[in-house]
């Protein structure tokens, strides 16, 4: 089973389910010639940043909202 999602510029939240395989082939068929698709950039790299820092991850999870909240609300 896989999962396509698709950015489109109106307010919509539609959900969809193919069954067949050769519809959903021609479903994507179709979106690459009407679509950019959009590429991904290899974060593995990145976690090594959070490899030796002290705590669980809840408690570095809430620091970081803390920390985000509060510059929203300072501006």
């Amino acid at each position: 089973m896989g999962l396509i999602t698709i950015q489109v510029p109106q307010r919509v939240k539609k959900i969809y389910r193919i069954d067949s395989e050769d519809s959903a082939r021609e479903v994507i068929k179709n979106l690459d010639k009407v679509a950019k698709a959009t590429k991904f950039v290899d974060l593995s790299s990145v976690s090594g940043i959070w490899a030796d820092r002290p705590g669980t991850r809840d408690q570095i999870a809430r620091e970081l909202r803390k920390k985000s909240n509060s510059r929203v609300k300072n501006g």
